[in-house]
Formats: structure tokens, C-alpha cells, sequence
């Protein structure tokens, strides 16, 4: 850590991370329950593990075949339903620092839903360390990498990026929501150049794997500047 912001986001992703690992203990994703029950769920968790009521973007809840569709989609609300995937897509705030955290959970037992939970945290894995290893890369370059790990898997990628930058509270009115801010194909400025504030941009990377014929899909995201706790 070499920034107050570093510290700071850090911080609120740990708690991201906390946030996930209680929902997972408390069992808060169900047969039964309704995308909406769980988003519900999830927020009043939030509130009382850290008195959070603040959410940079809504919380996304995706089952069955509603998880082939990213964020920006507003799918009808399915109930969960054994064999389902289910993925989150969670951005609570903390303390005015934005925290950003995504994963699949597999309710029941698919040999083929199974191995796309397995392909999106290898993924993830993978382009995170192609990004360590030169962090001077553009974003274009992370994503051709993406796209290229996504295909060998046998793939398709549910998104037009794999990721974008995270900063206090809110990213998106201070630094807009340009593609020099995402991981995508026109994104061609080192990821490591600093903001125009002279902030180090703070990347998250985003994996959604869908099933080609539109079936079902799979998440995963979390930050790849800063350490996992």
C-alpha cells in the first residue's frame, strides 16, 4: 500500500469479500427464493454487518437462464430452482470507497455448470497475472487476452467489457464512463496511466461466461490492483 486510496479500497473490497463469505454461510441464496428475495436479502446483510445502505450499482442477481445476461439487462424475476446456476454482482460502498465483488454458485450438481465455475475463477486468474506480469498494457490488450482464454475454454463472452476502474465513491461522475476506463477494445491508454486527478487507476476485472446456444452463464470479479485478502 502506497496511497490513502490504496488503503481505502483495500479496505472496502475486503469487506466486499467479508460480505460474499457471509452470504455463503448464512445460506441467503435458496431453492425456492426469488432473485429480488435474495437481492433483499443481501442488503439488509449489508446493513447490519457494516451499516451499509449505499450501493454504486444495483445489486444483480441472475438464475437459470437470466444468468446468460449481464448487468444492463432488467430480465422478469426467476425463483432458484435445483440444478440452477446462480451468479451475484455486488457493489456496496463503504465509508464513500466503492468495493466491487462477483461469483457463481451452483445449486445442485452439472457436471457442465460446474466446470464454468471452474473456467471463470481460472480465467480470472489468468488475466490477472497476464496484467501483473505488465501492467503497462492497454486495456484493449487485457481484453484481447480475455476473449482469446474465454475460446480456448469453449465459451462465449456475456459482455462488450471485462472490467473497469474503481475509486471513491463515485467513480463514474468523477471520471465519466469513457472506454479508457473499461477493459475493452478502444481502450488503448496503458492501464497504469494515472487519472486525469493524477490517481492510480484501480482495476477490476470481470469474467462472464456464457454457454453458446444462450443457455446459461456464469460470473466472477474482483480487483486485480491490489493484493486478495
Amino acid at each position: 500500500m502506497n496511497t490513502e486510496l490504496d488503503r481505502q479500497l483495500a479496505l472496502a473490497q475486503d469487506k466486499a469479500r467479508q460480505l460474499l463469505r457471509e452470504i455463503e454461510e448464512r445460506q441467503l441464496i435458496e431453492i425456492g427464493a426469488t432473485e429480488k428475495q435474495v437481492s433483499g436479502r443481501i442488503y439488509d446483510l449489508a446493513f447490519e454487518l457494516f451499516g451499509t445502505t449505499k450501493h454504486w450499482h444495483k445489486r444483480v442477481v441472475r438464475t437459470g437462464q437470466n444468468t446468460f445476461y449481464s448487468y444492463k439487462v432488467d430480465p422478469p424475476d426467476l425463483a432458484i430452482k435445483d440444478g440452477d446456476l446462480v451468479y451475484l454482482d455486488l457493489g456496496p460502498v463503504f465509508d464513500d470507497f466503492e468495493g466491487d465483488i462477483g461469483k457463481t454458485y451452483l445449486i445442485g450438481d452439472d457436471a457442465i455448470k460446474a466446470k464454468l465455475i471452474q473456467d471463470l475463477e481460472r480465467i480470472f486468474i489468468e488475466g490477472k497475472e497476464f496484467y501483473t506480469r505488465n501492467p503497462n498494457m492497454t486495456g484493449a490488450q487485457l481484453w484481447s487476452r480475455v476473449l482469446e482464454l474465454t475460446n480456448d475454454a469453449g465459451w462465449g463472452f456475456g459482455n462488450t467489457h471485462a472490467g473497469h476502474i474503481l475509486s471513491e465513491f463515485s467513480h463514474k461522475q468523477k471520471y465519466g464512463d469513457s472506454p479508457d476506463v473499461r477493459i475493452n477494445e478502444l481502450n488503448h491508454l496503458p492501464m497504469n496511466a494515472p487519472l486525469p486527478d493524477g490517481q492510480k487507476r484501480h482495476w477490476i476485472l470481470e469474467i462472464h461466461l456464457v454457454e453458446k446456444m444462450g443457455q446459461f452463464g456464469g460470473f466472477f470479479e474482483d480487483i486485480i490492483t491490489l493484493p486478495s485478502s
